[in-house]
């Protein structure tokens, strides 16, 4: 068993494509947790990757793609597949749908399905492009066993004859905490949780929270598909959040949450009596694709309007409301509606906007949407 680190240029991740290629057991690091990969379509891979975890055939084993044309060639993708696939992924999520039979004997569950994933890590998407093909995308651990965040902690768990049967392990380092992805099973109208990560669905654009933190989690997701849309874009308007629903709802919290994904370093504190708060940014920006290599876009301001008390155009021009929405500007609004349908639709003209709703499921869980 040879040990490598992720280092420039795809050291480790170079040589763990040719031991996948070659039909070997690699470990190798992921957005959530270690994963163990072997090209799914090698059935003694597959058999190695079997024993390895003592699992037995029937209990399927997720992959990893590139993007949607790849998981098409695995699976048949229903409307509700489809809306997942393309409003979830990138990010911590499993999605289950009927397999188009591609793989080799253990892959797919026993009802035929197969769960694809498209990690939100460059690294493994490196990886899946250099093996040509989808990669097996299961936890680095045996059976029934706590999933593993640092090579040094598997390897404590492992016996000599286990260690063995790995052929090449990539350090990552120590990856953060995360939960094992949310399995979410696509084969009927209704999207149905089968496991619970750190991020829950509700369906193909909102997320479930039972806590602060969790919506902290959905903030910064929400963020990862905004900024990536805007990669695509040509357009340098400034970005709004607009946050609406139940009183709450954790419009604040969200609105924390998405300041300090943006690199604010100062303490961000509610500006319900004071309307507005501004932040500077500093050293956060928005590289082109290689298709669109002409700009960057600089984040230099993120603002936090609470509108809550605001009833009367006046009081908008009070603080200078419209003057604020400059090149380079990221705002959260609480309480939008308070604007008026006129100056909403005004808003929608000078900004790129995303709706955030907020409402309560029951008395701790909250269900979060967003539509840009």
């Amino acid at each position: 068993m040879k040990i490598v680190k992720i280092g420039k240029r795809g050291k480790g991740v170079n040589e763990a494509a040719e031991v996948i290629k070659k039909g070997g057991l690699v470990v190798f690091p992921s957005d959530t947790v270690y994963g163990l990969m072997v090209d799914p379509t090698n059935q003694k891979a597959v058999d190695k990757l079997l024993a390895f975890k003592d699992r037995w055939t029937g209990k399927a084993i997720s992959v990893a793609v590139l993007d949607k044309k790849m998981t098409e060639k695995y699976v048949k993708l229903s409307p509700t597949g489809e809306n997942a696939v393309k409003n979830l992924l990138p990010g911590p999520f499993t999605i289950i749908a009927k397999g188009k039979h591609k793989m080799a004997k253990g892959i797919e569950a026993e009802n035929g399905t197969l769960g694809i994933r498209i990690p939100d890590y460059k690294p493994i998407a490196d990886l899946v492009k250099l093996t040509g093909g989808a990669v097996t995308a299961t936890s680095a651990n045996l059976s029934g066993r706590t999933p593993h965040y640092s090579i040094a902690s598997l390897l404590k768990t492992l016996s000599k004859k286990k260690k063995e049967m790995i052929d090449l392990m990539v350090d990552g380092g120590k990856l953060p905490k995360n939960l094992p992805s949310t399995v979410i099973d696509t084969t009927e109208p209704e999207i149905k949780i089968l496991r619970r990560g750190d991020l829950v669905a509700a369906g193909a654009k909102s997320l479930v929270s039972k806590s602060e933190e969790e919506t902290g989690r959905v903030a910064e997701w929400i963020w990862k598909k905004v900024e990536t849309r805007l990669i695509a874009s040509l357009q340098n308007k400034p970005i709004v959040f607009l946050l609406t629903g139940d009183l709450g709802g954790g419009k604040t919290v969200f609105a924390r949450a998405m300041g300090k994904a943006l690199g604010v370093k100062e303490k961000i504190t509610s500006p319900t009596f004071v309307v507005m708060n501004q932040y500077k940014i500093t050293n956060n920006q928005i590289t082109r694709s290689k298709q669109f290599p002409i700009t960057k876009l600089q984040i230099t301001n993120f603002l936090h309007f609470d509108l809550y008390r605001i009833k009367d155009q006046f009081e908008l021009e009070e603080i200078r409301f419209w003057e604020q929405f400059g090149s380079g500007t990221i705002a959260c609004i609480e309480w939008p509606e308070n604007m008026g349908k006129e100056n909403l639709e005004k808003l929608k003209k000078i900004a790129r906007t995303v709706g955030v709703k907020f409402e309560y499921v029951d008395g701790e869980t909250r269900r979060i949407s967003y539509e840009d």
